[in-house]
């Protein structure tokens, strides 16, 4: 049962992660120019 749970939740943050980051995903695919990260990036170079 705790197995079930713990894959649930793995499953659903990964798939948030993928959802959140689908624009800069799909930039490393097709070789473009990376999305401007929000301001609240600060750790980014290229943001608002």
């Amino acid at each position: 049962m705790k197995k079930k749970i713990v894959c649930f939740l793995l499953t659903a943050c990964f798939g948030a992660c993928v959802y959140v980051h689908r624009r800069v995903i799909l930039a490393l695919i097709k070789g473009e120019e990376m999305p401007e990260a929000p301001s609240w990036h600060f750790w980014c170079k290229n943001r608002k």
